[in-house]
């Protein structure tokens, strides 16, 4: 399943959020700008925590070289299958 949050349209180029993944593997983040920069981060379990994470992003404007970076402050180190 992959299912887009949202675009930024800027000045040189749009950003556009997508959140990807299922149950099992748990779900992801993926950010790319204008088709030639992405980055992809799986996140969390839970879909909706992920969606609300993404929204956030959106709404910050955030590039693709910052995800990890922004997951990594979120302190998701208990990332754990939900079985």
């Amino acid at each position: 399943m992959k299912r887009c949050v949202g675009n930024i349209e800027m000045r040189d180029c749009t950003l556009k959020y997508y959140v990807f993944g299922n149950r099992s593997t748990g779900y992801g983040i993926e950010i790319k700008a204008t088709r030639v920069e992405k980055a992809v981060q799986i996140v969390y379990y839970d879909f909706g925590k992920v969606m609300e994470i993404a929204k956030k992003l959106r709404c910050g404007s955030v590039f693709p070289t910052n995800l990890s970076e922004i997951i990594e402050d979120e302190n998701f180190d208990d990332f754990q299958s939900p079985d």
